[in-house]
């Protein structure tokens, strides 16, 4: 049986775009965040790839559907922009510490020429590199 966990990563399809991988540390933090995540292309961002999370989802958005068994994955939602979905087809979305922050990232996206981007802003309005990040404080989001 197909349980879509492969190595710690669980299958995330985009319905009519493809698939990613979550890592186990992502659907953990996104559960600790009320449950939802929105990924998204916004203006700026770090080499200009302006990838984007938040926890609260646009009107327009495509839901995605967690490829796994497990009864914890289904009330965990993750939803993509139409801008950003066509991106994802192969990519990973993690969460650690990052840049000395932690915060979502995309470790793996094949779809970006050039240098992967993992200098990510975490929530707020696109604003480039003055976006608030979820540990812009350095308090630690493990301690919420």
């Amino acid at each position: 049986m197909d349980t879509g966990i492969t190595n710690g990563r669980t299958a995330v399809t985009v319905p009519g775009y493809g698939r990613f991988q979550a890592t186990a540390e992502a659907l953990e933090m996104i559960t600790v965040f009320g449950g939802s995540l929105h990924c998204y292309q916004g203006p700026g961002g770090c080499r200009v790839q302006g990838l984007y999370f938040s926890r609260k989802r646009p009107k327009k958005y495509i839901a995605c559907a967690l490829e796994s068994s497990a009864e914890t994955h289904g009330t965990l939602t993750i939803s993509v922009s139409h801008e950003l979905a066509h991106r994802l087809d192969g990519a990973v979305l993690d969460f650690g510490n990052y840049n000395r922050m932690q915060r979502f990232v995309w470790t793996a996206l094949p779809a970006v020429k050039g240098p992967q981007c993992t200098c990510l802003r975490s929530m707020g309005k696109p604003a480039g590199k003055r976006s608030p990040c979820l540990d812009d404080i350095g308090v630690g989001i493990t301690d919420l």
